[in-house]
């Protein structure tokens, strides 16, 4: 609750990617938080922990455009590690540059390039900030989620995907820049670009009606026949949709037939938008997939149990213990 509060506030505050940072620049801040409370650190100790964490720890947002690579999977988690280890050096006494936002050459001078001062934190009346996120439903980028949705809304009205003559897509203007701004995006060569392609998700959908960690392959990345659907869509910024940022990812489709035939769906909310969360089934059963292959049954079984009763557990490691294929 910690780490998603101070991640959440820190973004509503600043807005780092028009200045070339990632988000992962703020989760250290998030990290640093919940370890340094794990941690027990005191006062002057938590002080030194944003220091050293903040300090080194500054991410491009290159990592998330053009032609996306692994890294993209590996940012955050490395954060959350170096996170860790900023507070297990300020537990130990080691001292951090300071002051490191309002110093000469601190945060608020070399990333955010102007001050701003956090809103009020949650508790205490003022509703906390991680009940207003969402979930991914779909293994791919934020942005695509209502675009996918409204594909499927879509494709049983339109009977073959050797139909479609023409996809439109109105939505925000921020996700066509992330996820159709770049010539990757309409023929990507990996897993990383076509799961952050909207063109490419939204063909998949058409084509298969549902996107999984599968439809990411070299086989799907090389079928001329999606490739074929991805290169018939097209993507603008909505005047609407930007106006409902960030409270809505709007998203209007409209897919035009062979015989001139044009049909309409709209999404405001995708499914596990905190406006239209999943259920506990649908979490379940998203979780199951993507452990599909590296755990069995029985063991993805006992590692769900965990965690969803994750305030009763004594040890936390045991997570980990639990992800080990064999071990049990």
């Amino acid at each position: 609750m910690l780490a998603y509060e101070i991640f959440c506030r820190v973004c509503d505050a600043c807005d780092l990617k028009p200045l070339g940072f990632d988000h992962v620049t703020v989760g250290c801040m998030a990290s640093t938080a919940a370890a340094a409370r794990l941690l027990g650190l005191n006062e002057q100790e938590v002080a030194q922990a944003f220091n050293l964490a903040i300090a080194a720890n500054v991410a491009l947002y290159q990592t998330r455009i053009g032609e996306v690579s692994m890294w993209k999977g590996c940012g955050y988690a490395n954060a959350s590690r170096n996170a860790v280890f900023a507070a297990t050096l300020a537990a130990r006494g080691m001292t951090g540059p300071s002051p490191i936002f309002e110093g000469i050459g601190g945060y608020f001078k070399a990333v955010s390039r102007q001050p701003f001062d956090l809103p009020l934190l949650g508790g205490r009346g003022t509703p906390f900030k991680i009940m207003e996120c969402s979930m991914k439903r779909f293994p791919l980028g934020q942005y695509s989620q209502t675009v996918v949705e409204a594909a499927l809304q879509l494709r049983d009205k339109i009977g073959s995907p050797d139909d479609i003559a023409q996809v439109r897509i109105e939505t925000v203007t921020t996700a066509i820049k992330i996820m159709a701004g770049d010539p990757e995006k309409w023929e990507p060569k990996t897993r990383e670009s076509a799961d952050h392609s909207m063109p490419y998700t939204v063909a998949v959908a058409l084509m298969y009606g549902e996107v999984e960690e599968k439809h990411f392959g070299e086989r799907y990345l090389n079928d001329s026949k999606l490739l074929a659907l991805t290169r018939k869509v097209r993507a603008d910024g909505s005047d609407e949709a930007d106006a409902r940022m960030p409270e809505a990812m709007f998203c209007r489709m409209i897919v035009v037939t062979g015989d001139g035939a044009a049909h309409e769906a709209s999404v405001s909310y995708h499914r596990g938008h905190w406006k239209n969360p999943m259920s506990q089934a649908e979490v379940e059963g998203k979780f199951r997939k993507l452990a599909a292959g590296m755990l069995n049954d029985a063991e993805t079984g006992r590692l769900l149990d965990a965690l969803w009763n994750l305030e009763n557990m004594a040890d936390a490691g045991e997570i980990v213990r639990l992800t080990a294929s064999g071990t049990r």
